[in-house]
């Protein structure tokens, strides 16, 4: 018997946190701040065939690992369309 499993997001698209890349003034005001202002982290998912970016986001709300996890989750429960209307900014 051939067992097939439903078609998932996962089967098309990856997420990954990258540092974000910040000029030498930034970085200054932000360590003048305490180093707590500037999200350190893109959340970036991208195709896995081609590896166009879907979407970037900062990941600026709470732990941006959680928020990963959070996405990655999605990425094996729901459809690609299901995900995108979850999560693409509007």
């Amino acid at each position: 018997m051939h067992d097939e499993h439903p078609e998932v997001a996962a089967d098309h698209l990856r997420a990954e946190l990258v540092p974000k890349r910040f000029s030498g003034l930034r970085m200054a005001i932000d360590t003048a701040l305490g180093g707590a202002t500037i999200a350190v982290y893109d959340l970036v998912v991208t195709r896995l065939d081609t590896g166009a970016e879907v979407i970037r986001t900062a990941a600026d709300t709470g732990d941006p690992h959680h928020l990963l996890g959070q996405i990655q989750l999605d990425l094996e429960r729901t459809s690609v369309a299901g995900f995108l209307e979850e999560w693409r900014p509007v």
